[in-house]
């Protein structure tokens, strides 16, 4: 079935304010990676917002014309963001990057998908308190990664790590692996 133009034109005032709402939240969150320079600015949560509201208002004029469950895409939306996530995690030797992208993409589309399926405010709100969170606790976090005793502690665990993870663990591992085979 092919959309004319009075079908679009009802579609887009229809479902024209939770783009428009999704563009806004992409903005919202996103201005803090403008800020500070991070791999995820403005563009990425817009594009991941408005591309996951528009899977969800998709959905949602699919189930109605034709029947259905609009949640099965959504359940989709989150294996696809998943993998995107996943895909700027970086492990360098005992750091990890990446892993607050990776939460704010996650993050960005949960919240379009919750436009898409039609609670802007709710949206909207969110992309809120998720500025709040990626800008209000930075500084908690640094605090935190520069207090004495936190450092000294984390010291103590690695040289724990580094001790327990011997030859001969990783030698038992393998014994008791090949004796589960059997």
């Amino acid at each position: 079935m092919n959309e004319d133009f009075a079908t679009f034109v009802h579609t887009f005032h229809a479902y024209g304010p939770r783009l428009g709402a999704a563009l806004i939240a992409g903005i919202v969150i996103g201005i803090e990676g403008e800020i500070f320079r991070r791999a995820v600015g403005m563009r990425t949560t817009m594009l991941v917002m408005l591309g996951t509201t528009l899977f969800a208002v998709s959905s949602v004029v699919v189930a109605q014309t034709y029947g259905g469950d609009p949640s099965r895409i959504a359940a989709q939306i989150v294996t696809g963001i998943g993998f995107i996530g996943a895909g700027v995690i970086l492990h360098e030797g005992d750091r990890v990057h990446g892993i607050t992208t990776a939460a704010t993409i996650y993050t960005t589309a949960a919240i379009g998908v919750t436009i898409g399926f039609g609670y802007i405010y709710t949206g909207v709100a969110l992309s809120i308190v998720a500025a709040l969170v990626l800008i209000v606790f930075r500084p908690v976090h640094r605090f935190l990664q520069n207090l004495e005793f936190i450092n000294r502690y984390r010291e103590r665990e690695y040289r724990a790590e580094d001790r327990d993870i011997g030859a001969s663990s990783v030698e038992t591992t393998v014994r008791a692996r090949r004796k589960s085979r059997v």
